[in-house]
């Protein structure tokens, strides 16, 4: 995604469904290559294509190559690959009132979770609270925490994150650090209207502050901490 999303400081924020279009045309026009190259991925893919449709293998790579449209059936999907917090660190980065920023470990010994009793701690933790935290920057004297995410459509998984996010703010309830600050950034159209609101209604109003917010909102949030 690198090469297609530039962000600096006076750019409009990610334009997430724009990035995944533009990612899934240069991720198809990379199949013929896979093919060449031998990709254990897309073995698997011509390997399920061959058991559902009865071609030979041999005949669906000579098609791949012969044929783009059909080679695109079998891209990279865009969503395995990360791209909506590539795409908002990049642009949380280039703030300027970000400093120091930097992208978090998923898991390990330098995750960094907010536990049940509402402090910063850093991993490995033997009860983990839930999912670590994404961002972590400075703004003027303030440490600030991010987790992010992109949802388009309720249901299953992406009403389970949503879940994690409301346990994240209530956690927060009880920090007692007050140079910090926790953000939820929730972008994408499940998070408008109700569901933005109900992760409010567990934001912290007193130092230390918690806020839940789109990534356009970030940088006015921001401007309070300088």
């Amino acid at each position: 995604w690198q090469g297609i999303f530039f962000a600096m400081p006076d750019n409009p924020p990610p334009d997430y469904e724009a990035i995944e279009i533009e990612m899934w045309r240069k991720n198809a026009k990379e199949v013929a290559d896979e093919v060449k190259s031998g990709s254990e991925r897309l073995k698997e893919r011509i390997g399920l294509y061959v058991s559902r449709f009865g071609f030979s293998e041999q005949e669906v790579r000579d098609k791949i190559v012969a044929d783009s449209m059909f080679a695109a059936y079998f891209a990279k999907e865009p969503r395995r690959m990360g791209f909506h917090e590539a795409a908002a660190a990049k642009w949380i980065n280039c703030l300027s009132s970000v400093k120091n920023f930097k992208v978090l470990p998923k898991g390990g010994a330098n995750a960094i979770y907010v536990t049940s009793d509402g402090n910063i701690q850093t991993g490995p933790l033997k009860n983990r609270p839930g999912k670590s935290l994404d961002f972590m920057w400075e703004t003027g004297k303030t440490i600030c925490y991010a987790m992010h995410k992109y949802t388009k459509e309720g249901g299953g998984n992406q009403d389970s994150q949503f879940q994690e996010m409301v346990l994240l703010l209530r956690n927060f309830q009880s920090c007692n650090d007050k140079n910090c600050i926790l953000f939820v950034i929730a972008d994408g159209e499940y998070y408008h209207g109700k569901k933005m609101n109900e992760l409010r209604n567990h934001v912290r109003s007193q130092p230390p502050k918690s806020y839940a917010l789109s990534i356009q909102e970030l940088p006015g949030v921001l401007e309070n901490y300088l």
